[in-house]
């Protein structure tokens, strides 16, 4: 179904990519965009246009659009604005019907700067049948060009290899459907497409939204959103997507310095701020005010977690952090119930006699890592009294003894040693593996904090072996309550 949307073209062009605006030095967005195109693995043509050069890249340069021996499937232009318009005309004349218009200083110019260069491309493009993205935008990203392989995209806005995976953005600003993705190792969410559709001038956010709707490599939908311009059909379709995939949003606006930071970024007249949160509610859009959460929420969602209620079941191995997680957790709406008797019963059986048990289950500091990976989350679990758990305190201790044993004092006396990399690769499987088909089984997702670093060697292979893992505990029990929002929408909802 998504293959017959003309959006499609713009993320899948199969032949040809033509760009204004490309040079050897690296300074321009255009060259970068052709390195994007080169690191990623594209297989079509590139076709730089360029007065002056020769070459751009490597690639035969071409002094104008008619010199290409083709007609380009994509054009990117990152030129000044006064000249776009004739750049819109040679594309009309070539046969050219997709245009990606990276270019700034259309609508967002304000008081004595004001220009009507966006109704003059926008008639341009409306007489010859052209679609275009943009102006001021940042391109696009399709982690699914080649879905067969796993190092190939078609990529013109991230800078990083990112892993493929079902969430998918359409965002207003490029900021968002690009940077945040810059420094993949912090990020562990798959990202599967991402359209920075800038001031909308002919393709907006609900295009993107239609298009998403029937991609079958979406499964998730981000938005960030200034203003909506087709606000009721916004609404109408917002609430047939959310009944099957669920959709995160940041709206930005509705104070006086946001709308006049939007003005000057997009032109984008931005609404109440009230307004378009009740309108989220009534769709069942999960409003987010923070990136982090943003990125928190998609990645609950991307993993298919769906809670089936609002109990939550806390293990930790400090009272501190358990005591914070059950008072943000009621809070945000979700339950913390006292265990069952019968539970408390059994949960003490494998407690050391300094530890609670009613929830939190604060199992004090215990080098028994078997018993609080794998065993007390499998109580919960099946005790059938919890719809989720977070478990604070999955320490690699190990890393911590190794960083000790640099210390020549320390390294004389100890009675243990550094243990192989091997040997810690096993033990992780061994505590996390069991844990993630317990999850499934029982259909009860756990979401682990650590103190740690989240990119220290053990943080790395509890999340490699299946952990949803957060640095510190407000981030998942705030995004967790943002699922269950959105989990109450849809039981509502039917």
């Amino acid at each position: 179904m998504s293959e017959q949307h003309f959006l499609h073209g713009f993320l899948n062009p199969k032949k040809s990519v033509a760009f204004y605006g490309a040079n050897n030095k690296g300074g321009s967005l255009a060259a970068i965009q052709i390195m994007d195109l080169i690191k990623s693995g594209y297989d079509g043509n590139i076709y730089p246009i360029h007065l002056k050069l020769d070459s751009v890249m490597g690639f035969k340069a071409y002094k104008s659009l008619a010199e290409i021996p083709e007609i380009p499937d994509l054009v990117i232009i990152v030129l000044p604005a006064k000249v776009v318009p004739q750049i819109f005309k040679e594309c009309g004349e070539k046969g050219v019907k997709k245009i990606i218009l990276i270019s700034g200083g259309f609508r967002e110019l304000t008081d004595d700067r004001k220009n009507s260069l966006t109704e003059e491309i926008c008639n341009i493009a409306d007489s010859y049948g052209m679609r275009f993205i943009g102006p001021n935008c940042l391109g696009v990203f399709n982690n699914w060009y080649h879905p067969e392989n796993e190092y190939s995209a078609f990529n013109i806005a991230i800078w990083e290899k990112l892993k493929k995976g079902n969430f998918s953005i359409a965002s207003q600003s490029g900021t968002l459907s690009s940077h945040i993705w810059f420094d993949p190792s912090s990020v562990d969410v798959g990202l599967s497409k991402s359209l920075s559709v800038g001031n909308e001038a002919n393709i907006d956010i609900v295009d993107c939204l239609e298009y998403y709707k029937n991609d079958d490599q979406t499964q998730v939908i981000g938005l960030y959103i200034e203003e909506l311009k087709r606000g009721k059909k916004f609404l109408e379709l917002a609430k047939e997507v959310t009944s099957t995939k669920p959709i995160v949003s940041i709206y930005v606006g509705g104070t006086e310095a946001g709308n006049r930071a939007l003005q000057s970024h997009t032109g984008s007249l931005a609404g109440n701020s009230r307004l378009y949160d009740a309108a989220f509610k009534a769709t069942g859009i999960i409003r987010t005010d923070y990136v982090q959460e943003f990125l928190d929420v998609a990645l609950i969602l991307s993993n298919g977690v769906l809670l089936k209620g609002n109990r939550l079941g806390i293990i930790t191995n400090s009272g501190g952090p358990g005591a914070m997680i059950a008072n943000n957790a009621e809070k945000k709406g979700l339950i913390v119930p006292e265990f069952s008797k019968s539970l408390q019963i059994e949960l003490k059986e494998h407690l050391p006699s300094n530890a609670s048990f009613k929830n939190p289950v604060d199992c004090a500091f215990d080098m028994d890592l078997p018993y609080f990976y794998i065993t007390l989350p499998e109580l919960l679990m099946k005790s059938g009294e919890v719809d989720a758990i977070i478990q604070y305190g999955v320490v690699g201790f190990q890393d911590v003894l190794d960083d000790f044993l640099n210390y020549e004092k320390i390294a004389k006396s100890a009675e243990f040693t550094n243990q192989p990399v091997e040997v810690v690769d096993n033990l992780a499987k061994k505590l996390v593996i069991p844990t993630v088909q317990n999850s499934r089984k029982y259909q009860v997702p756990i979401l682990h904090v650590s103190p740690m670093p989240f990119n220290s060697p053990w943080s790395k292979r509890l999340r490699e072996n299946g952990f949803l893992l957060f640095r510190l505990w407000d981030r998942p029990v705030n995004a967790l309550a943002k699922v269950y929002e959105y989990v109450s929408y849809i039981q509502k909802s039917k």
